[in-house]
């Protein structure tokens, strides 16, 4: 399993990749194999409020070990009774484990477990595949995820803003491995960032397809950086996640508020003519053919290309994030 921000470590469809914990676009299955296991081990993980949705992931369990290996040693059993901390940098540990445990390492034969947790991840896949395939206007955020998932070559680098598109790419994006990775800012949650992040990363990994993604909100505090990618023909595809307000604190309102929405609705605007008026190629997608085709022409250039995406509201789905879901789940009971 892994948190959102270390997405790409491993292939998505590798059978050891039990999909992304925590509460951001989370998968069941990966929940339910921290919740099950009887030793845990987190690497590079600070084991903070997502990846453990607000401390609750694993619940105690008797018996249960947590080992934990991270570079800052400060970092180590701060939230949870390890069995076992180790600081240090995350290669050079697993390398002593390598050399440690040469000859000792038990036959790589499946267990019914990781069997019966695979089997409920194909369930999980074939029960998403009507939102996955909807040709329903706006598009569903889950639909563009399908169709990128399509194109995505292997190495890629995937760049999200922390808002709109966060959840559903967490849980619906399937990278290839061979060094692709999954960007996000997770930390602070910045919003703005996935435009400017292109260009650092066209400079650190230009052998990589660079994609990035972002909410309308986010456009607002960033829309200058597309002069950047424009004057260095940053070879990237940009798709914007337009339904026209803050999604993510409209959900909020939505959950907590009774609705009572408050400076989150603005007007969707024109962005492909924003993006076009800075030298970017760039198209307005509202329907599936027009997406399908305008993923197809952005991929094919090799200069940034925009695609602004008339999207579905959150407030329209609840997006896939866990404490959200909960509270649906809790209001319907009521």
């Amino acid at each position: 399993m892994t948190t959102i921000s270390g997405q790409g470590i491993i292939a998505d469809d590798h059978p050891l990749a039990l999909g992304v914990i925590g509460d951001n676009g989370f998968h069941p299955h990966a929940i339910r194999a921290v919740e099950e296991a009887d030793v845990l081990l987190y690497v590079g993980c600070k084991m903070g409020s997502v990846s453990t949705i607000k401390w609750t992931l694993p619940s105690p369990k008797e018996g249960r070990k947590i080992l934990q290996i991270d570079l800052d040693p400060e970092l180590l059993a701060n939230n949870f009774n390890n069995t076992l901390s180790v600081a240090g940098d995350a290669k050079l540990v697993f390398a002593d484990l390598v050399t440690l445990l040469k000859g000792q390492v038990a036959a790589r034969t499946p267990s019914d477990w990781l069997n019966d947790l695979n089997a409920d991840r194909a369930r999980f896949w074939i029960e998403a595949e009507a939102m996955l395939r909807s040709d329903d206007t706006p598009l569903k955020p889950q639909r563009v995820i399908a169709a990128l998932n399509k194109r995505l070559p292997s190495p890629a680098i995937v760049i999200s803003d922390a808002g709109t598109p966060t959840p559903h790419i967490t849980r619906y994006l399937k990278l290839g491995g061979n060094g692709s990775r999954f960007i996000i800012p997770r930390a602070y949650g910045g919003l703005g960032y996935a435009i400017p992040a292109l260009v650092g990363a066209h400079e650190a990994r230009p052998d990589a397809r660079l994609v990035g993604l972002f909410g309308d909100g986010s456009l607002g505090m960033s829309a200058g950086e597309l002069e950047t990618l424009a004057r260095l023909k940053i070879p990237a595809v940009m798709i914007h996640f337009n339904n026209s307000c803050f999604g993510w604190i409209k959900v909020l309102q939505l959950l907590h508020a009774k609705s009572k929405f408050y400076s989150v609705d603005f007007t969707p605007g024109s962005p492909a003519k924003v993006a076009e008026g800075f030298g970017i190629k760039s198209r307005q997608v509202t329907t599936a053919e027009e997406l399908e085709a305008g993923l197809d022409e952005a991929f094919a250039s090799n200069e940034p290309f925009f695609l602004d995406v008339i999207s579905e509201s959150e407030v329209d789905q609840i997006p896939p994030v866990y404490k959200w879901l909960k509270i649906v789940e809790e209001n319907k009971k009521a």
